[in-house]
C-alpha cells in the first residue's frame, strides 16, 4: 500500500564535531583588583581579575513579554556577552519567518521563559568564536534552523554544532529562508518516504514553502507530481516549481482529478500539510500494491 505523510512542525538539529584548539580571547578589562595568598612566593602569586569591566555589547532584538498578537513583538536593546567554550556569536544577515514562531507567541506550544527572542532559522556571519574552538572562525558566513530560540536578533550566540556553512555563492537571504524547509523537505523524500523514478506523488499547498521545494526535489528525483493549490496565481509558481500537473482545489474536484491523471491507479505518497480538510480524500487516493 501507499504511504500518507502529513508534515508536522519538528525539530531539525544540524550537528558538526569539532577538535579543539586554542583561541585567545581577551576581555576589556578596566581595572583589576589583586589578591595574594599569604606565605606563597612571589612569583606563584594568584592574581584575580574582577572584571568591573566594559559593558557588555547591546544589540537590537525583538523581544516577547507576554503571549498573543503581534503587538507583543517589542525592539529593544539587549545584552550579548561573548561565546563560552563551544559557542560561537553571529551577526545575522537574514531570519527566517515561520508559523511555529506565532504557535510559540500565542502559547500554543510551550514558550520559554518570559521574556524571550523569537525566531529559529537564521543566516549570518561569524563574528566571535569561543576559547579552543576550531572548525569556525571570524567571518565565515553559516546558516541554522532549530534550537536554541533566538534569531528575532542582530546578533546571538549559538552553539558551533549547530550551525553549518554556507557556501559564498548562496546569498544569505536564501539561506535563511530555505534551510528549516529544505531540511523539512529532505526528511520526507529521502527519509519518510524514498521518492523514487517513476514515482507519482500528490503535493498538498504545493506552492507554500515547504510544498515548493518538496515539487521541485521531486521532479529532479524524477517522480510525477501532482500538486493542489487555491488561485490560480499559485498554479503558475507550482507549475514553475516542478509540478506535472497542477489542482486548482477551489475549482475543481481534486480527487476526481488525481484519479483521472493516475487513470484511477492512485499515488504512491501524499504530502499532506492541510489535515482535515483534505486527510480521508488523500488516504483514498492512496495506491495499492
Amino acid at each position: 500500500m501507499g504511504l500518507l505523510l502529513r508534515p508536522g512542525i519538528h525539530q531539525c538539529q544540524c550537528h558538526q564535531y569539532h577538535r579543539l584548539l586554542p583561541v585567545l580571547i581577551k576581555p576589556k578589562i578596566s581595572h583589576f583588583h589583586f589578591h595574594f595568598h599569604q606565605n606563597s612566593n612571589p612569583l606563584s602569586q594568584t592574581v584575580r581579575a574582577l572584571a568591573e569591566a566594559a559593558p557588555q555589547k547591546m544589540v537590537k532584538a525583538i523581544r516577547v513579554h507576554e503571549l498573543g498578537g503581534p503587538e507583543v513583538l517589542k525592539w529593544e536593546d539587549v545584552e550579548l556577552g561573548e561565546p563560552k567554550e563551544g559557542e560561537i556569536r553571529v551577526k545575522n544577515k537574514a531570519i527566517g519567518l515561520n508559523f511555529i514562531d506565532v504557535y510559540f507567541r500565542k502559547g500554543v506550544y510551550k514558550t520559554p521563559t518570559l521574556p524571550y527572542t523569537p525566531g529559529r532559522e537564521a543566516a549570518g556571519v561569524v563574528t566571535a568564536v569561543g576559547p579552543g574552538l576550531t572548525g569556525r572562525q571570524v567571518g565565515d558566513l553559516v546558516a541554522y534552523a532549530g534550537d536554541p530560540m533566538g534569531s528575532y536578533a542582530e546578533e546571538q550566540i549559538l552553539p558551533a554544532n549547530k550551525v553549518v556553512p554556507v557556501p559564498p555563492s548562496i546569498d544569505p537571504i536564501i539561506a535563511a529562508s530555505i534551510i528549516l524547509k529544505g531540511m523539512t523537505a529532505q526528511f520526507l523524500l529521502r527519509r519518510c518516504f524514498k521518492v523514487e523514478p517513476g514515482h507519482t506523488i500528490l503535493v498538498h499547498a504545493a506552492a507554500g514553502g515547504v510544498g515548493s521545494l518538496l515539487s521541485q526535489w521531486a521532479n529532479a528525483l524524477g517522480a510525477t507530481v501532482i500538486g493542489t493549490v487555491s488561485t490560480k496565481e499559485k498554479a503558475v509558481q507550482a507549475k514553475d516549481d516542478g509540478c506535472h500537473h497542477v489542482i486548482i482545489y477551489k475549482e475543481e474536484d481534486f480527487v476526481a482529478r488525481v484519479n483521472e491523471i493516475t487513470s484511477s491507479n492512485g499515488v504512491d505518497v501524499v504530502y499532506d500539510a492541510v489535515g482535515k480538510d483534505t486527510f480521508q480524500w488523500s488516504e483514498s487516493l492512496m495506491k495499492s500494491y
